[in-house]
């Protein structure tokens, strides 16, 4: 069983691919939580992969919230419990929160981090890759996952992530003011003079955060997990986080024929 959380759609390309390859189901958190379905039971062997992206140096506090409520039977000390998180850079001290986060019974024996395009545009310095290493990062990808599923197949038990510079300083002190001052929607408006009223972002918000108004613009509830889903997903550039988006990049993970185009790329 693979947990997953994902934004702009990087992390679901990696939790899908790795189900795929080692022969297991990948569920998004959101849809269990709004099932109100957190309790499952393990097979004899199973595995429990948990993947998600890391947010400000550190697992999504979604996902935080969801494995308080997770409750797994079947639970025993040979039960192979494993993270794989992506980053655009770095993870900081990501697989510690994790660790010290997991339901009662749960040990993290292994954790690895596939880097993917940057897709973080809200503070000063952050922006999307360029349009060539965004592609490079995808097609790199590819091999990294191969090897992730490579050692969990293995159930190797192992740290293999990319923890940066100064891990501490960003899992801790920077992570804290993020929490604290960076997770709000409010700054987050629609110009109506450029909304098509198309819809993409109010359904791809992965906590249904979203509506429409009577003229098909979005309206935020309050409930935000800073995915930023909803402002890569606007074809238009309506949407803006205040001032400190303008100018910026957006990105969303390719879909099928954009993949198939890398494909033709790399061969």
């Amino acid at each position: 069983m693979i947990f997953y959380f994902s934004g702009t759609g990087n992390t679901r390309y990696v939790a899908l691919n790795l189900a795929r390859k080692l022969g297991t189901t990948a569920l998004m958190i959101t849809d269990a939580m709004a099932q109100g379905n957190q309790s499952y039971r393990l097979s004899a062997g199973e595995r429990v992969g948990m993947v998600f992206p890391t947010h400000c140096w550190g697992p999504p506090p979604i996902f935080l919230r969801f494995m308080e409520q997770l409750k797994i039977d079947g639970v025993n000390a040979d039960t192979y419990c494993y993270m794989v998180t992506t980053c655009g850079d770095d993870t900081g001290m990501t697989v510690e929160l994790w660790r010290k986060a997991l339901p009662a019974g749960l040990i993290g024996k292994a954790a690895f981090s596939i880097q993917m395009p940057n897709s973080y545009i809200i503070l000063p310095g952050f922006d999307v890759d360029n349009k060539l290493f965004e592609r490079f990062k995808i097609v790199r990808s590819r091999r990294r996952i191969e090897e992730v599923a490579a050692h969990i197949m293995a159930r190797e038990e192992t740290v293999d992530v990319v923890r940066g510079s100064w891990p501490r300083l960003k899992s801790g002190i920077i992570r804290s003011w993020f929490l604290r001052h960076a997770m709000s929607d409010r700054p987050f408006k629609a110009n109506p003079r450029l909304c098509t009223a198309c819809g993409l972002c109010v359904g791809a918000c992965p906590v249904h955060n979203l509506t429409a108004d009577e003229h098909g613009c979005p309206v935020w509830h309050g409930n935000c997990t800073m995915c930023l889903s909803c402002i890569h997903r606007c074809p238009a550039r309506a949407i803006e986080y205040g001032r400190r988006t303008q100018n910026k990049g957006r990105y969303h993970f390719p879909g099928p024929a954009e993949l198939a185009k890398l494909d033709l790329a790399k061969s």
